[in-house]
This record gives C-alpha cells, sequence and structure tokens, in this order.
C-alpha cells in the first residue's frame, strides 16, 4: 500500500525590480562557448564516445551542473572547456582566453577528470608537490592539500599503487585547492571518489563560486546534479535541451532521499512508518514524504521517500524524526529520478516544442533555473 503526505507548499512573491539606475552592471562571463562543436576521445582507441554540436552558453561565477551522459557530451564539453582538446568548431575562451593556448590560464583551471592522472613520482605527497610547483605556487603544502579532504593517509603510498577512487580523490583534493580560480571542472565529483568528506567537497565548492569562480559539473546523475548546481543545465545528443520547464525534468518533489525502516511494536495505533511519515511531514525541511508499509512482513524494511530542498537537511531531518518515535533506520541512501527518466522528459519536451513552433520558446541555449534544484 502505498500513501502520500504533501506538505510546506511555498508561495513566491517576486519583488518589483528597482529602478533602472539602481541595477548593478552584469558581470561579464568567465566560461564562453561560441558554436562549438566538440568531440571527446573516449572510446577505444582514442575514438569519440561523445560530440558536442554547435553549443552556444555563457557561464559567469557560480555552480554550474551539466547532466547527462558521456554519449550526451559530457566528456566533450570537460575537454573543451579545460583546455584538454580543442573544439572541431567554434571558439572556447575563459575570462576571453584560449585555454588551448595560454598555460598562465590552465594554471587557474582546477580539475577532476574523468580518468586520473597524476604525476608520475615515488609517493602521493610528491605527486601533489609536483602538481603544486607544475602550476606556480611557490611554496607547495601537499600535506594540507591532502588533509582538506581527510586524506593524509594516502601520502605515502605510490600512485600506481592507488585505486582508481582514491586516484580520484586525490586530484579532487588538487582541484578543489587550486590558486586564484577562474574555472574548476569537476567530472562526478560525488561518485567513485574515495572520500568520506563528502559534506566538506559540497561546501567547498560553494566557497569557489561564492569567491567568484565558474564551478562546471558534469555528471550523469539529476540528483547529484540538483545538489550541486545553481543552475542544472541537460545535455542531451549533443546539445543543451531548450524550451523546457525546470519542473519537467527535475521537479522540487522528485525524492531526494529513500530510507528503509525496521518494524517494531505499534505505537498510537500507528505503524512506526506511519508515525515516523506524520513527523516527518510536521518538519520544514520536508516537503513531501512517501512510504511502502509492508504490514504483512514484519521482518522486511518498510521503504520510506522524502523530498525537499536540501539532501542534508533531509537526512538530519530524517535522523531526529526516527530517533523521537523510536524507529529503527536499517539504510538510507540518495534518490535520484535517473538518467532514463530525464531523457524521457526531454524527448517528450523536444516533441512538443516541434509540434508547436508557434508558441515554442527561443531555440537559443536555456539554463534551467535554481528552482530545478
Amino acid at each position: 500500500m502505498s500513501d502520500d503526505v504533501e506538505t510546506n507548499s511555498e508561495v513566491s512573491v517576486e519583488a518589483p525590480a528597482p529602478p533602472p539606475e539602481e541595477l548593478a552592471p552584469a558581470a561579464p562571463p568567465i566560461v564562453v562557448l561560441d558554436s562549438v562543436t566538440a568531440r571527446d576521445a573516449a572510446a577505444p582507441r582514442r575514438r569519440a564516445r561523445g560530440t558536442l554540436t554547435s553549443v552556444t552558453v555563457a557561464l559567469g561565477a557560480g555552480v554550474f551542473a551539466f547532466v547527462g551522459a558521456p554519449e550526451d557530451g559530457t566528456f566533450a564539453l570537460f575537454d573543451a572547456i579545460t583546455g584538454a582538446r580543442a573544439p572541431l568548431r567554434g571558439r572556447v575562451t575563459i575570462a576571453g582566453v584560449l585555454p588551448t593556448r595560454s598555460a598562465p590560464l590552465r594554471a587557474r583551471i582546477g580539475t577532476l577528470a574523468p580518468e586520473p592522472v597524476l604525476p608520475a613520482s615515488r609517493t602521493v605527497a610528491e605527486a601533489v608537490d609536483m602538481a603544486q610547483k607544475a602550476r606556480g605556487e611557490a611554496q607547495a603544502r601537499p600535506m594540507e592539500v591532502l588533509a582538506s579532504l581527510g586524506l593524509e593517509h594516502l601520502a605515502a603510498r605510490n600512485p600506481s599503487a592507488l585505486s582508481f577512487a582514491e586516484s580520484r580523490a586525490v586530484e579532487l583534493a588538487l582541484a578543489l585547492s587550486t590558486p586564484s580560480p577562474l574555472l574548476v571542472a569537476l567530472h562526478e565529483p560525488l561518485a567513485d571518489v574515495a572520500v568520506n568528506l563528502l559534506g566538506v567537497v559540497r561546501e567547498r565548492i560553494r566557497q569557489l563560486a561564492a569567491s567568484g569562480a565558474c564551478v562546471v559539473v558534469t555528471t550523469s546523475s539529476p540528483a547529484d546534479a540538483r545538489a550541486l548546481g545553481d543552475d542544472v543545465i541537460v545535455l542531451h545528443r549533443g546539445a543543451i535541451a531548450s524550451g523546457m520547464a525546470s519542473a519537467d525534468v527535475l521537479p522540487g518533489t522528485v525524492p531526494l532521499l529513500v530510507a528503509w525502516v525496521r518494524h517494531a511494536e505499534q505505537h498510537e495505533g500507528l505503524a512506526p512508518i506511519r508515525l515516523l511519515a506524520r513527523v516527518l511531514s510536521a518538519r520544514p525541511e520536508i516537503s513531501s514524504v512517501a512510504w511502502n508499509d509492508n504490514q504483512d512482513a514484519s521482518s522486511q524494511a518498510s521503504e520510506i521517500r522524502l523530498s525537499g530542498r536540501d539532501i542534508d537537511a533531509c537526512a538530519l531531518a530524517l535522523a531526529d524524526a526516527a530517533t523521537e518515535v523510536g524507529a529503527v533506520i536499517e539504510a538510507i541512501a540518495p534518490a535520484s529520478p535517473g538518467l532514463t527518466r530525464l531523457r524521457a522528459a526531454t524527448e517528450t519536451a523536444e516533441a512538443l516544442r516541434r509540434a508547436t513552433p508557434g508558441q515554442s520558446l527561443s531555440s537559443a541555449n536555456m539554463l534551467l533555473p535554481k528552482g530545478a534544484r
């Protein structure tokens, strides 16, 4: 049996626009792609796995999450903006400069690539030291970089002996410590990284954006995109999806968390899962609650799904509510609408746009606003 409790509907009132003389001049964009067509080299024998096709977009300070599969062009986008590969056509500039032609500019670009490539050295600490000196830091502090993500235990290891996730964790620490960054490009910063302090990662990303950097995240996880991005941008078949409302792709009621709660004794006539749902529905952090009540299988856990604006706040609310009602949480995990659902929504929106060309939005590439989170 499935039940839903919907609470805390929000009404937003748009503030009146200030007089024209009070409007601050818009800051110039940091990352500009102008009619860019680009390919990656991620398939066997360095063949292309994905392609960008005539993409035009301008990004300023903030966190921009591009969600899509490599076949949609996420790898190609990453390579183009970091200067790893020049585009086939079009132009990519960072602060007005071509990243493929400026070593000083690339020193101000932090990267977590799909495939980690640490400098060859005897130890991880030496590799971090070499990377810091290569980007122009006069005094390298490898232990500080590693300690920022709790990776000191890797310092004496040989880089060639690290696992894939450990290598990516070291490169993530380097990317997040880039001095005076203009751009920080991160591929899947919350996945395949041997970091226990993911909350620290999210906070550091926010700090970089607040300091004026452009942070670009590429991911195949809509949930990670929503958790990290100020703006969520959908890549689909090499283009930025246009003419779509954010709610069509990443609605605010999509569950952020799923948890499994073990049955215990009835309390006030309610099973623990129902009592937990009732308590959670009153929490301001939770926008909706849904559950599956396994009443006929007392040895199994019941599933509960939570929606809200912030995954960490949802998790804390769940822990508090479980303690209050005496429920036992057996497991908890992020919930994602999944890339399949995202593709379906994109295809539907594009079909509707083609079917009603007179009423479609501009064909220019469009950013999904903060409401997408």
